[in-house]
């Protein structure tokens, strides 16, 4: 009886301190709508244990899906391991990966990045995919560079070679596709949007952001983008419909997009403002059309159907905060205080089709994405992966940014962090078992 009292006052203490973490909201009908789904779709020693099952103690990286764990001829990548340990990161106090992770891993997936860098170029290329199969889309090899910097340095490393950025802060070049001046990124920028759907343009854009910073073009690209922004809608389109969520692009043809390439394109473009430190145009119009995406509970065929809205949202708070007006921050919150309910109701009922049974979640309904920027990560197998997790984590801090706290309700706690630590130390030999 003893044990069953002592279990059940630990339960309740636990739940206590869960209930805690949400008081921070003042509105209790939208305190409780949030707690709901936290409880709903965060399992956080589930999301541990799928994440550290990902994990190859020999080549010192995540798997994108148990599927590429599992099966002959694919490897651990470089975007899936870093989408892993920015949330590691976290678990630590004082944010130190290399702290978290002990010297033995570290070392591994140091020499997991660096290995992979070409002297050449001094981009990283995945030997999976090989550099040829790279090179085909800007995004792929961009991005890699990118991951590869950032989880180095947490590592308290750094490249082997200079990198493609080094080179182009020092006047070596960065692109084939433009020149470091504002007149060859204009037109760079001009060009895709006339050439490509909304989707595929912010992609590119947002991609080669860091390049863009690297050689002080990011202002250019800007400066195309405040033109092109509608200001019936706020969005970066033309002949948007919103009773049907549908626009037609700013190149001359019949082809239309629905909510994923139209706020994909808000959500990229909103981080290059940000990182511009820019006003965003026409923000009335942006939140209206968010508010209006979340509220069709259009699931869509993959989850960021359902994400990108609600990272615009965030994003665009964050941009009034910093670079617009009290008036302005006003006008958010009071949009968002008359729709956040339904918005959470609307969450939820969508997001749910993207739940494994493991705890984990799917980039796309019918299962985990095959291919990312054209490179293989699965066999796209009923299973969730790296992508459609850490876009569900990452909902918690959209949530918060969008009913306006300034910090993230935090999912995982250090004890999460212990277990990480040692599910890591103690992971098995990866064997391929399908083919």
């Amino acid at each position: 009886m003893t044990d069953e009292r002592e279990e059940r006052e630990r339960r309740d203490e636990i739940e206590r301190r869960f209930a805690a973490r949400f008081d921070v909201i003042a509105d209790p009908d939208v305190k409780a709508a949030v707690r709901d789904f936290y409880g709903m779709f965060y399992d956080p020693e589930k999301m541990i244990r799928w994440w550290a099952g990902l994990y190859d103690p020999d080549l010192g990286g995540f798997y994108y899906a148990n599927s590429a764990r599992d099966t002959e001829g694919y490897l651990p990548d470089m975007e899936s391991t870093f989408q892993i340990v920015q949330r590691l990161r976290v678990l630590d106090p004082r944010s130190d990966l290399a702290a978290f992770l002990g010297p033995a891993i570290t070392e591994k997936m140091i020499r997991f990045y660096r290995e992979k860098q070409d002297p050449d170029d001094g981009y990283f290329y995945h030997p999976q995919w090989t550099k040829e199969q790279s090179r085909k889309k800007v995004m792929r090899y961009t991005r890699d560079l990118d991951w590869t910097v950032t989880v180095l340095g947490w590592l308290h490393s750094a490249p082997l070679y200079p990198t493609a950025l080094d080179r182009a802060e020092s006047g070596d070049g960065v692109s084939t596709e433009w020149e470091p001046n504002a007149r060859s990124v204009s037109d760079y920028v001009y060009e895709l949007m006339k050439t490509r759907s909304c989707e595929s343009w912010s992609n590119t854009l947002q991609t080669q952001a860091s390049a863009f910073e690297a050689t002080g073009t990011l202002g250019a690209v800007l400066d195309v983008l405040d033109e092109r922004s509608d200001p019936a809608y706020g969005l970066w389109v033309s002949g948007y419909d919103p009773a049907q969520d549908v626009y037609f692009n700013l190149k001359e043809t019949s082809e239309s997009e629905v909510p994923y390439g139209l706020y994909t394109c808000a959500y990229k473009v909103m981080i290059m403002y940000n990182a511009g430190k820019r006003l965003v145009p026409n923000a009335s119009r942006l939140i209206e059309n968010a508010i209006r995406a979340i509220l069709s509970r259009d699931p869509g065929a993959r989850v960021t159907y359902i994400f990108n809205p609600w990272a615009t949202l965030g994003l665009v708070r964050e941009n009034l905060l910093n670079y617009g007006t009290p008036e302005a921050v006003a006008e958010y919150d009071g949009m968002i205080k008359h729709n956040i309910l339904e918005m959470l109701d609307a969450l939820k009922g969508s997001l749910g089709k993207y739940k494994r049974d493991d705890g984990s979640y799917s980039f796309l309904q019918s299962g985990s994405s095959p291919t990312i920027y054209g490179t293989p990560v699965s066999t796209g197998a009923l299973e969730g992966d790296v992508n459609g997790n850490n876009l569900v984590v990452s909902f918690a801090r959209h949530i918060c940014h969008t009913v306006g706290l300034e910090r993230m309700i935090p999912v995982f706690n250090q004890n999460h962090g212990k277990l990480m630590r040692e599910l890591l130390d103690n992971a098995p030999k990866i064997k391929k078992t399908r083919s």
